[in-house]
């Protein structure tokens, strides 16, 4: 992304960020970019509670390399390099949780698209990359929680990086979420596993989010934001992304 790019994508944000009342423990944030304005509303309003460790997870959209990647190689953005936390990545390493493959993780978007908006609003942060195979079971994301366990206290969050319906017209996309939105407002992690790209790209990283929250004694979300690719170009025509903001905070 080029400093011009990165200009325009946070000049589409409306300048209001959604405050979250408490502390966001998790969010699900999309990766296409054509949502910009979407991704500079909520990562503009998670910096006012100033983490300095995000958990990136997203798709391994290829499918290649390990089951669970991650790496050591900083992240270049227009702004700097975001550097990465290798006390967390080598901790999950060494209880086998992780395999690197700075090759693998470099060519990623759900992570290369968010850092230079990360990198923009939370300067002093450092991220923990991790892109997911498509089969990851929830039994992989729980041990992976487990492993983060000890990193996951009031200066963290973990963003799940994730796109949701492909390919439906606009008014097919919005009856698949409203679908994956009572499946997430359920906690129903068995049906959200069971969707395919026609509804989103990676359910284990929005399970990650999900799950962590749980975890945390949290039971609810706040959406933010919900739309699609044809409702930003008003287009009936076209094959659709669709994109929730999601943030889970912490009970009073």
């Amino acid at each position: 992304m080029t400093q011009q790019e990165l200009t325009t994508i946070l000049a589409s944000g409306s300048g209001k960020p959604k405050i979250t009342e408490r502390r966001a423990v998790s969010a699900v944030l999309p990766h296409h970019l054509l949502a910009g304005r979407l991704l500079v509303d909520a990562i503009e309003a998670l910096a006012l509670q100033e983490p300095n460790l995000v958990i990136l997870v997203g798709p391994n959209h290829f499918n290649h390399g390990g089951r669970i990647i991650s790496g050591f190689s900083g992240w270049q953005t227009p702004e700097g390099v975001m550097e990465v936390d290798a006390e967390v990545v080598d901790h999950l390493l060494a209880k086998g949780l992780v395999v690197t493959d700075e090759e693998v993780l470099a060519k990623e978007h759900s992570i290369g698209a968010l850092a230079p908006m990360l990198k923009h609003f939370l300067p002093e942060a450092d991220i923990v990359p991790l892109i997911l195979h498509h089969d990851i079971s929830l039994k992989e994301v729980d041990a992976l929680l487990e492993g983060l366990e000890v990193f996951v206290d009031d200066k963290a969050i973990l963003i799940a990086s994730v796109d949701f319906s492909h390919y439906l017209t606009r008014s097919e996309a919005q009856f698949k979420d409203q679908e994956t939105l009572e499946y997430m407002k359920d906690f129903d992690y068995p049906a959200l596993f069971g969707l395919g790209n026609d509804y989103l790209d990676s359910p284990a990283s929005l399970v990650a989010a999900i799950r962590l929250a749980e975890q945390k004694g949290i039971r609810a979300f706040k959406v933010l934001d919900n739309t699609n690719s044809g409702i930003i170009l008003r287009n009936d025509f076209i094959e659709t992304t669709s994109y929730f903001t999601l943030v889970f905070t912490e009970n009073l």
